[in-house]
């Protein structure tokens, strides 16, 4: 039993300890950071961007939405936030000011003025940049059902 307490206490030290080097704050606001998936409705195929965007007076804007894969051209929003960021023991963490998020349905092609805001206080997200600063890694909940959103660099 104790071998598998040490060998766990160990594991999680190596774990915590494979960070890259502290964060660059100009690699941070100098790129947009984006995750595109191919997205499948009704046999058309589209891309869904999630975005992010941090600036140099510590502020942060995201978005989520559908794209056509020829033309690049914004079909729809899913959802959409700003906030504030701020960048601690290697961590950007961001406090949403405002989140707008599609409600209910089926829809995918909706403008950002028919989104509805999300009441809730102190919604936030944290990341984490990784691989020599190429991917901004979403930073879970230990009990989250989802494994979290992985942004690479768009230079």
């Amino acid at each position: 039993m104790k071998i598998k307490l040490i060998a766990s206490v160990f594991l999680m030290l190596l774990l915590l300890g494979c960070n890259d080097v502290e964060i660059n704050p100009q690699v941070l606001t100098q790129n947009q950071w984006q995750n595109v998936v191919e997205y499948k409705i009704a046999n058309q195929p589209y891309d869904l961007v999630y975005s992010i965007d941090f600036e140099s007076d510590g502020k942060v804007y995201s978005e989520v939405y559908f794209r056509d894969i020829e033309t690049k051209e914004v079909i729809g929003y899913l959802e959409y936030y700003t906030g504030n960021y701020q960048i601690t023991n290697g961590k950007i963490l961001v406090s949403i000011l405002a989140l707008y998020h599609i409600q209910g349905g089926e829809e995918f092609d909706l403008d950002k003025e028919e989104l509805s805001i999300v009441d809730g206080e102190h919604l936030s997200r944290e990341f984490q940049l990784r691989n020599k600063n190429r991917e901004l890694h979403t930073i879970m909940p230990s009990l989250a059902s989802s494994l979290g959103i992985i942004y690479n660099r768009v230079d």
